[in-house]
């Protein structure tokens, strides 16, 4: 009696509609659903997920608020909603201005064998910096453009090598305190300032400048970040406001051309190869 009553009120009305839906209501419908798959793939790993969490739970206090006839909480809650897409507007504008910029930026002409040699070289001079102590910050751009970061450096548009970043990140130099941009496999610019992480931030007081600079752009960013501590000694990549202490070469290595978009295949020499995932 359960199944049948549940089938006549739920099941029938469900299979009339469908029946009833015009092609272009199922076109809307999956328009939606990529939407709502690109926002989640967005904030998926940042800090926007929590915060998604705790509109969600503001948002059943008001129901209930209503519900119980809370007057004073229902009042202060309807306040909140009000301004609710302001809220959303300025708790999510880092995460709006990235999908933006990845939505818009389309790259035609990255070569694949260029950025594969361009993460050989930082990966060699990373590990050489950190044997002798040499602190040094390199970013790579991937998709959300970093161009505001480089037009406030010094502007090269060199070929990477590792001979050139370990001139750039000697303490001697002029350039060696800022941070090193990588665009489409050549050193665009050196001496960059990166966002620095809000001393406030929890994150901040576990890390140096070098970590915050690092942490700070790759919230606003998509890009992959080299650090090399000159008092640790120790090579971290950071990616989405996350540090991962690199092992060895290998492992950083295998780390960006993952990130990138990258992977390592033979071909039939057996000689390895980077092919576009």
């Amino acid at each position: 009696m359960l199944l049948e009553s549940f089938i006549n009120d739920t099941i029938v009305p469900i299979g009339w509609s469908i029946q009833s839906m015009r092609w272009q209501d199922f076109v809307d419908i999956f328009l939606v659903a990529l939407i709502i798959n690109y926002i989640i793939w967005l904030v998926k790993g940042t800090r926007s997920v929590q915060v998604l969490l705790g509109l969600g739970l503001l948002s059943l206090t008001y129901f209930l608020s209503i519900k119980f006839q809370l007057l004073t909480l229902s009042f202060l809650m309807s306040a909140f909603i009000s301004n609710f897409f302001l809220f959303l507007v300025i708790l999510f504008s880092t995460d709006i201005r990235r999908g933006l910029a990845r939505a818009g930026r389309f790259t035609f002409s990255k070569s694949n064998s260029a950025v594969t040699e361009a993460i050989n070289e930082v990966v060699r001079a990373s590990f050489f910096m950190a044997e002798k102590r040499i602190g040094a910050l390199i970013a790579f751009e991937h998709h959300v453009s970093l161009g505001e970061f480089i037009e406030a450096g010094a502007k090269l548009s060199a070929v990477v090598s590792d001979r050139l970043l370990l001139a750039i990140f000697n303490t001697g130099a002029p350039l060696h305190d800022g941070a090193v941009i990588i665009q489409d496999g050549r050193l665009a610019a050196a001496g960059c300032f990166l966002p620095l992480l809000p001393s406030e931030d929890n994150v901040a007081r576990f890390f140096g400048t070098r970590h915050r600079a690092a942490i700070g752009l790759s919230r606003e960013s998509d890009a992959l970040v080299v650090v090399v501590s000159e008092e640790r000694g120790l090579v971290s990549l950071v990616k989405d406001g996350e540090v991962e202490v690199m092992m060895g070469a290998g492992s950083l290595r295998d780390r960006l051309l993952t990130h990138m978009g990258l992977k390592t295949v033979k071909d039939k020499s057996g000689k390895a190869r980077s092919k576009k995932s």
